[in-house]
């Protein structure tokens, strides 16, 4: 850290500029609770995926012949983590085994449908429950 320099203005506020080095303790505590905030972000979205996989298997609007359909649905949770940002994406999949998927959810109106109806449900719960406090928690501290 280092401090640019101190000015006092015509309305007689002080003025002090410093720079962060990246090696600075303070730059790399941010850093710190970036990258864990990114990690607890992802937890956060592998959780709601398996919530919505059981949701999708507990749901779906057809009627179980052989279960293969049900077994195949499943969510997967994809994930970019660069520096403090993440991008997290959850599928909602059939699996390649189930050949008739686009017929279950495109075909005869949509009528037996599961992946649109559960982004519709979970797509606001996921913004709304998300906690912005407890991704910047580090594991191991008390909650508050």
């Amino acid at each position: 850290m280092a401090i640019q320099g101190s000015r006092t203005s015509k309305t007689g506020k002080t003025t002090i500029s410093m720079e962060f080095y990246r090696d600075n303790g303070i730059v790399m505590g941010l850093e710190s609770v970036q990258n864990r905030a990114s990690q607890n972000f992802v937890q956060y979205m592998q959780r709601r995926a398996d919530e919505i996989e059981v949701y999708m298997k507990q749901n779906h609007p057809w009627q179980n012949r052989t279960g293969r359909a049900e077994r195949g649905l499943h969510t997967s949770v994809d994930e970019v983590v660069t520096g403090g940002e993440a991008l997290v994406q959850i599928g909602l999949l059939h699996d390649e085994g189930t050949w008739y998927w686009r017929h279950l959810e495109y075909g005869m109106g949509r009528r037996f449908a599961i992946i649109e109806p559960t982004q519709r449900v979970f797509g606001p719960k996921l913004l709304n429950e998300l906690n912005l406090s407890e991704l910047y928690r580090f594991t191991g501290n008390p909650k508050k």
